[in-house]
């Protein structure tokens, strides 16, 4: 089962072999299944006293599910204070389904550490697995599966060449009223301080920005609009900005190109620009992780006294607190490095972040999991199997 697939084109095509069943608790439409369905609505709605907590238990027992997967950013808080989200209701009330949740970018959060909750987190690399535990994540399972936008993209560009057309890329992390809001916030403070930074630091090169918003009107304000606003504010007429609404954001085209998106998740616009820039710059972000991920050279820079903030692995690529001078040395520093070697100084750091080989991508690791879960009731068992799949090098 899906939780919300529709939502999520990457997920689905990776685990379009199994034939999963897509369903969305928000959905108004009422489907009596058979007399099971109704039967169960009515005990767990005596359980829960939420009809949609309720019916959506009701479903998962009457179709006899095995495995929820979802991504983790559709795992939502169902009621405040209490945190409690769909993966722990349904872990309170159907303890024997499995529930793999997918990670969807960077996490900020620090935690203390709590009480397991028997989930499954298929994370993009062995960075993940080692430290999203002591951040306060209630997973009980990290297993490496790789990012599946970023793999999804590297498939579709394997055979483009892909020339170098900026020096440097931005990454933006502005959205909402964080941004242009009255109240300044720590990371925004930070954020600021690093474009002023790089304004001086560039010279007069245009500056080719991954924009966080790729589609133009949400919640009924048009935050594309702002968020160009926003760097036209700080660097003029030197900005490039993609054209979202575009495969690539026209940065460059391959054979799939004009095949038409179902979703802006496929459009890929920050990936190309990252990809055709000499060197991205960041605060934070999960397209710094996939860019850094992909061999890109990046300077993530962290102008706050959080750690939060930090790149998750340090090297000359990251910075916390540097001087206008000091940033604009590495900068330079980096942007001079032959490709040779910055490989040679990064290529462990990036394969440690974020997981990826050709002959074995991220779509299939994460099916190869959902189907030893599937076979197998117990998570140890399945757990077991998965191991002995990647010890023996098993492609399936």
């Amino acid at each position: 089962m899906l939780l919300r697939g529709h939502k999520s084109p990457h997920l689905l095509r990776a685990l379009t072999q199994l034939r999963p069943t897509n369903f969305d608790p928000k959905s108004r439409v009422l489907f009596v299944l058979s007399w099971r369905f109704l039967w169960n609505f009515v005990r767990f709605l005596k359980l829960t006293r939420r009809p949609q907590q309720a019916a959506t238990l009701a479903f998962l027992r009457a179709a006899d599910t095995r495995v929820i997967c979802t991504m983790e950013n559709y795992d939502k808080i169902l009621e405040q204070p209490l945190g409690l989200r769909w993966s722990s209701l349904i872990r309170r009330y159907l303890p024997k389904i499995h529930f793999v949740k997918v990670q969807h970018g960077q996490d900020l959060r620090r935690n203390p550490v709590g009480a397991k909750t028997g989930e499954v987190l298929a994370v993009w690399g062995q960075f993940s697995a080692d430290w999203f535990p002591t951040f306060g994540r209630t997973e009980s399972h990290f297993v490496v599966t790789g990012a599946l936008q970023d793999s999804r993209y590297r498939s579709l560009v394997a055979s483009a060449s892909i020339q170098e057309k900026w020096k440097y890329c931005i990454v933006s992390t502005v959205k909402s009223q964080e941004w242009w809001g009255p109240i300044l916030t720590t990371r925004r403070s930070g954020y600021e301080k690093l474009m002023s930074f790089v304004a001086a630091s560039t010279g007069q090169s245009t500056l080719a920005i991954a924009l966080t918003v790729d589609r133009f009107t949400i919640d009924g304000e048009n935050q594309a609009q702002l968020e160009r606003e926003y760097f036209r504010n700080h660097f003029g007429d030197r900005c490039h900005f993609p054209e979202v609404e575009e495969t690539f954001g026209e940065v460059f085209k391959t054979a799939h190109t004009h095949t038409s998106p179902t979703s802006h998740k496929e459009r890929f616009s920050s990936y190309a620009l990252t990809d055709a820039s000499r060197v991205t710059i960041g605060a934070t972000g999960s397209v710094l992780w996939e860019a850094f991920g992909r061999g890109n050279r990046i300077l993530a820079v962290n102008l706050t006294d959080d750690p939060a903030y930090d790149f998750p692995i340090p090297g000359p690529w990251s910075m916390r607190q540097p001087s206008i001078d000091q940033f604009a040395e590495r900068l330079q520093w980096i942007t001079d490095l032959s490709d040779d070697q910055y490989f040679t100084m990064s290529n462990d750091a990036a394969r440690y972040l974020m997981h990826y080989e050709v002959e074995d991508p991220p779509e299939m690791r994460l099916q190869r999991l959902v189907a030893s879960l599937l076979e197998n009731e117990s998570l140890a068992t399945a757990k077991e199997v998965w191991n002995r799949s990647e010890d023996s090098g098993m492609k399936s």
